[in-house]
């Protein structure tokens, strides 16, 4: 068990890390043959067309819980039925909604971009909403490949993709400009699609080949679970979708651009904790159904992972937040680094909440994520248009930053509240001093940013170099350090030794 567990892990670890290189890769070559403009273009397209989520009905999002408790229940067959069900239903009920949604977007565009990038962006909204189709469906395969726990197969499908995508866009983007990255993306989608079924069928082999077993029994169930997941889903339109929209609207295409780059260099730092943890979603429906005294103990080890992990590596995006505007714009942009410091302060602090969010899936208890979500799309709308108002685009990034603090806020409180077992336990002086650490990098790199290009070798050397040297030692000392590596089975449990 813990061995499947551990596998799951590395899984989703490494997704994380080479699909985070594939992105910058991708948003590298874009800014080089395109411009930051254009990238701009894309992200705020792509955000809108996000709005028809709604028609998945939270169905996507359950599939892992339903999957993992028929396999525990030892029920293999009706897990079918949740997968070809869940597929089935998505396909008509998406396929029919985005037609309906074409020209409400296209109607909305006008107000986003000018006339020299209005014309671009219609012209690939078609692709982009027939790409979100093929990636809710692909979405559906993989989450029953991650109930079956074979995240693995799930990691090395999507970064396949990622690798697709790259490679079309390569090919694509010199001769067509930005409707080839449209076409690279359709391409990409299809190939989740195709690729993901067939490995479901080799891993749960009481599955046809093509979906074909629709159960009104089994849709009813997934809709009672995914009432609240899809009210979270029409909040969180709230959230990216609003905020790049008001970026596009108060900056310019250029700033949507820059804010479309900062948040997924923090997205992607953050997935690297979050889809590793994912992992725990069918280890706590399995225990929710089997031994639910063990819950307790896998949280507080959740909990302790969580924290040793995220302080370092939220304090290197600050630290490098200069590198990383040199790496992907080819030049330190004061905008770019400005917006991601800022965002690395909300979302560290909402990766904090991780375990209690995993807990609640695995558990079917969603109501509380779907407060947090609807605190954070109000708040993010709300603020965002009255300081972006006043403040233009910092307006707006400091709202979405607000916003994601609240809504952090109140899914830690409720969980809190709720189990004896997530109170706050003492640290170790090992502990704080990881703690302490953390900020203090943070805290002289945001003073004194990392600039490439403009200051000595030795600034540069120092800048790159010394905040994983403290970060480093202080891990080393940190408990967690022995605790993930008996996780690995680097080291021996102490009952063992």
């Amino acid at each position: 068990m813990r061995k499947r567990l551990v596998r799951n892990v590395v899984a989703n670890l490494l997704q994380a890390v080479l699909g985070a290189g594939l992105l910058f890769a991708l948003y590298r070559y874009i800014n080089d043959t395109l411009g930051v403009e254009q990238l701009g273009v894309w992200s705020v397209v792509l955000a809108a067309a996000s709005a028809s989520r709604l028609a998945d009905l939270g169905l996507s999002v359950g599939v892992t819980r339903f999957v993992a408790r028929d396999r525990a229940r030892d029920n293999a067959r009706r897990a079918g039925k949740v997968l070809d069900t869940t597929a089935l239903t998505l396909m008509v009920t998406v396929g029919l909604i985005l037609p309906l949604a074409y020209p409400i977007i296209h109607g909305l565009l006008p107000y986003l971009f000018d006339d020299q990038y209005l014309q671009m962006s219609q012209q690939i909204l078609p692709y982009a909403l027939l790409s979100l189709w093929l990636t809710i469906i692909a979405t559906v395969f993989q989450g029953g490949l991650d109930g079956c726990e074979r995240m693995d197969l799930r990691s090395a499908l999507v970064v396949s993709g990622q690798v697709l995508l790259l490679a079309l866009a390569f090919w694509l983007v010199p001769q067509h400009g930005l409707i080839g990255l449209a076409w690279a993306q359709v391409g990409q989608g299809l190939f989740l699609v195709v690729a993901g079924r067939l490995m479901l069928v080799h891993t749960l082999n009481v599955l046809p080949i093509f979906p074909m077993r629709w159960r009104w029994q089994v849709l009813r169930e997934m809709l009672g679970y995914g009432a609240n997941v899809q009210a979270a889903t029409v909040f969180m339109l709230l959230l990216d979708p609003v905020a790049k929209a008001m970026m596009a609207g108060l900056g310019g295409a250029a700033a949507a651009g820059y804010f479309e780059m900062a948040s997924q260099v923090v997205q992607r730092g953050r997935a690297m904790i979050v889809a590793a943890n994912q992992a725990v979603v069918p280890r706590v429906a399995a225990l929710t159904e089997g031994a639910p005294g063990q819950l307790s103990q896998f949280y507080r080890m959740n909990m302790r992972l969580i924290v040793f992990i995220t302080l370092p590596v939220f304090s290197l995006l600050v630290a490098w937040a200069g590198g990383v505007s040199w790496l992907l714009t080819g030049s330190y942009q004061e905008d770019f680094v400005a917006m991601m410091l800022v965002l690395t302060i909300a979302w560290a602090a909402n990766t904090l909440t991780v375990p209690a969010y995993f807990f609640n899936l695995g558990s079917g208890r969603v109501g509380w994520n779907t407060l947090s979500h609807i605190a954070m799309g109000v708040c993010n709308a709300s603020l965002g248009w009255l300081l972006g108002g006043i403040y233009g685009w910092v307006g707006v990034v400091l709202g979405y930053a607000i916003a994601v603090l609240i809504g952090s806020g109140v899914l830690i409180l409720a969980f809190v509240m709720r189990h004896e077992y997530a109170h706050a336990c003492t640290g170790t002086p090992a502990q704080y001093l990881l703690v302490v650490v953390s900020l203090l990098v943070a805290v002289v790199a945001w003073l004194v940013p990392l600039q490439p290009m403009n200051g000595t070798t030795q600034e540069l050397m120092a800048g790159i170099l010394l905040p994983p040297l403290a970060l480093g030692i202080a891990a080393w000392l940190h408990p967690g350090r022995r605790q993930l590596m008996q996780m690995f089975g680097v080291v021996k449990c102490a009952r063992e030794a």
